[in-house]
């Protein structure tokens, strides 16, 4: 069985061919095109250079493909020429496969924390995913607990979200978007000065939850007007420094958090890891060295990027 995998929200499209269950190619639009994450592709996108790519390597055509699955929220420019019926696939469920069936785990423990997932309706409004808690076992994916965020309208921003409180301060701290590494690598160099300012906007409210309303959000983008305002170079490096410890603190600790809620969730051994924060190797060791779980795996393409391998792999073993 031959299964063509699309990956990528509104940025990282990549492609994946997955046959009999293994994975034979798989490559990213950046690779092709040079535009870093697939950022201003516009019709570009259209051409299908990934998908084409992996055909070609894979030495098949379209014909040859059993089945073409994507994740729902991957914008639409990258399959609506494909001339074939696409099968949608929840965002975080396409992560989650993304590291549990590389994994090797018999069963596991699946965590999914990025900064916008997938939207439901939820409580009388739609809102999107930010966290999702996922148990894998005997090559089935069962959701167990999910967090939501509403929308702050007119941005791309949404409440109740690691990954949003971790680009914020990306951005507030001078760095572009998906520049969060930069932010991690900086981390190092400040102090806990302003932990409990950043800490106070972002909470623990239990049972693996957590809260970051509309306010929290419009304050903590504020802080960029009190870091421009610093004339003295020195001191803005340091408070830069010190707002990208206090925010990637906030990270280990809030992952670790989560982790200890899927442990109660499944009592499972292993663990895997996928979505954006995924990339945060630093965290990644964190919840390593707790030792809560024996055996830890991290699918190396964890972004948006790896939702191609995540769906062509969930097509074959569920559909």
């Amino acid at each position: 069985m031959n299964v063509l995998g699309l990956g990528g929200s509104n940025h990282d499209f990549s492609s994946c061919i997955v046959k009999d269950g293994k994975v034979i190619w798989m490559v990213e639009d950046e690779r092709i095109t040079r535009k870093k994450h697939g950022i201003g592709l516009g019709i570009e996108l259209a051409k299908g250079l990934s998908w084409k790519s992996c055909l070609d390597i894979a030495n098949m055509c379209l014909e040859d493909i059993d089945l073409v699955v994507a994740n729902d929220i991957l914008n639409k420019a990258l399959y609506h020429r494909i001339g074939k019926d696409v099968l949608l696939i929840n965002h975080h469920l396409a992560h989650a496969a993304s590291s549990y069936y590389p994994s090797e785990f018999e069963n596991s423990a699946i965590l999914v924390v990025d900064s916008v997932g997938s939207k439901d309706f939820v409580d009388g409004v739609y809102k999107y995913e930010s966290v999702s808690f996922f148990y894998g076992d005997n090559k089935k994916i069962e959701l167990l607990d999910k967090q939501y965020g509403k929308n702050i309208e007119g941005t791309d921003n949404i409440e109740n979200s690691l990954g949003v409180l971790y680009s914020i301060i990306t951005l507030v701290i001078g760095f572009k978007e998906h520049e969060e590494g930069k932010t991690m690598g900086l981390a190092p160099y400040g102090t806990d000065r302003y932990y409990e300012k950043v800490k106070n906007h972002f909470r623990h409210v239990g049972n693996g939850k957590i809260e970051m309303t509309e306010e929290d959000i419009s304050k903590l983008l504020s802080y960029k007007n009190f870091i421009d305002s610093i004339q003295d170079e020195d001191e803005k490096f340091k408070v830069k420094a010190d707002f990208a410890w206090a925010v990637q603190k906030i990270l280990e600790d809030t992952i670790v958090y989560f982790g200890e809620h899927l442990l109660k969730l499944t009592g499972a051994s292993n663990l895997c890891i996928a979505g954006g924060v995924g990339l945060n190797s630093v965290a990644n060791y964190k919840i390593y060295k707790t030792g809560i779980f024996k055996n830890i795996f991290v699918q190396p393409a964890t972004g948006d990027n790896g939702t191609s391998i995540g769906s062509a792999l969930y097509g074959y073993y569920n559909k």
